[in-house]
């Protein structure tokens, strides 16, 4: 059997004992007087053990002095690459954290390995709970399970578009990348393109609509000019028609091309707003007085509660006029005879609320999100039998905006709408 190095430390300490209490005794047997000797040889025996000692001590102990050398630096590289380690994956966290797009990792088995926080935020899913589970368990979206499915079994990157409904429709464009390290099998990358599309969308229906708001005057003026010129002049009261048209249509034009001038200025900030201090009483009684003859020729009321304790805003009185005069008028175009108008005012904290309200057709909900873009129109034909441009309300938008404040609408069909407009008691913004 192999003795330990703890065993031959002991048995060669315990053999330099007896060899020295040997020597001692040899000594002090063959000496007549024993107590010299013993002076002499007990500390001279106990030398020689210790020497002895100490010399089997460094043999078998410098193995262990050795090893423990070697895992001391063991331990120093362990610890450097475990900083290392946690290093880098701090400033993984820090950089997936602060992403704008979701990144979700999955392994081979299509099982959730990672996410970040803009896709819990996308979809509304904590890491806590979808780590390790299945993709399809967490997001039940058919087209994006497909698109791993073909990103797995081709391994070669794809990219889709995708639109999903939960929490809320959003579109997405996919980006997924084969990995072939540590387990990980696919990185998906989620660029959400949901304002993108809305900005494209605005964009080709300002064009289309544009177009086609200039182009039907500008066909019915050229019409009835060509009209005269083959001899409805020569006729007085069809030319006098005819003119009246072209008049009305041209006129059309010209408040399209305005509205469409102001609306540019206002959103490159190029317009010279007036600021001043306006008061929210004289500025509904301004617009009310303006309009109340058009109300009373569809035999409308228009109810105005007093705006008691209401404070001050401070912006552009004549812009601000404007907002209110387009909301009471769309207000009187879409309420039918004999209905009501109202407008209230209140103070909301360290804000002013001014509500226009209707007892009209209303606006169906899904159409209110848009209503406040450029063109944009419910009913295309009620509308332009009823006149105006369409911009409207884009242009209350922007206007009120500007004064930092915002503008909101509440509609049930059949029942009416109420926009609400809110602006700042002390407004900056200007």
């Amino acid at each position: 059997m192999r003795l330990t190095l703890q065993r031959k430390f002991v048995l060669a300490l315990l053999a330099s004992v007896l060899l020295t209490l040997g020597l001692v005794y040899g000594l002090t047997f063959w000496a007549q007087d024993r107590r010299p000797v013993l002076l002499i040889t007990l500390p001279s025996a106990l030398l020689l053990t210790w020497l002895i000692g100490r010399a089997f001590a460094r043999r078998l102990t410098k193995p262990f002095e050795e090893i423990t050398t070697v895992a001391r630096g063991m331990a120093a590289d362990l610890e450097a690459k475990m900083a290392e380690i946690s290093e880098d994956r701090a400033r993984l966290q820090a950089i997936l954290s602060s992403m704008v797009e979701g990144v979700l990792v999955l392994d081979r088995d299509s099982k959730i390995l990672l996410l970040n926080a803009a896709i819990e935020r996308m979809f509304q899913s904590e890491s806590s709970t979808a780590v390790g589970r299945p993709l399809i368990e967490i997001f039940r979206h058919a087209q994006l399970h497909q698109l791993v499915q073909k990103v797995l079994k081709s391994k070669a990157d794809q990219s889709e578009e995708i639109m999903m409904f939960m929490p809320e429709e959003r579109i997405f464009t996919v980006q997924a990348s084969v990995a072939q390290k540590g387990g990980i099998a696919a990185v998906l990358v989620f660029h959400d393109v949901t304002d993108l599309k809305r900005l494209e969308r605005v964009r080709k229906d300002f064009v289309a609509n544009v177009s086609h708001e200039l182009r039907t005057p500008l066909t019915s003026i050229k019409g009835y000019i060509e009209a005269l010129i083959d001899g409805a002049k020569d006729d007085p009261q069809k030319c006098a028609g005819f003119l009246g048209i072209i008049q009305k249509h041209t006129d059309q034009l010209n408040a399209l091309l305005s509205d469409l001038l102001q609306l540019s200025t206002i959103e490159s900030g190029q317009y010279q707003w007036r600021r001043g201090t306006v008061s929210i009483s004289d500025l509904i009684g301004k617009a009310v007085h303006l309009l109340r003859p058009l109300a009373e020729k569809k035999r409308q009321a228009i109810v105005v509660a007093p705006a008691e304790g209401v404070g001050p805003v401070t912006g552009d009185a004549d812009k601000l006029t404007e907002v209110l005069i387009n909301l009471i008028d769309n207000a009187i175009k879409y309420t039918p005879e004999g209905g009501r108008i109202t407008v209230e005012a209140g103070q909301k904290g360290n804000a002013v609320e001014i509500a226009v309200g209707d007892t009209g057709i209303g606006i169906p909900f899904k159409e209110i999100p848009r209503i406040f873009e450029r063109f944009y129109r419910v009913d295309r034909a009620r509308s332009r039998e009823m006149g105006g441009t369409g911009l409207g309300l884009a242009i209350v938008k922007h206007i009120v905006e500007a004064h930092g404040g915002k503008v909101a609408v509440e509609s049930q069909m059949g029942k009416g709408s109420r926009f609400i407009v809110t602006l700042p008691n002390l407004s900056s913004s200007l």
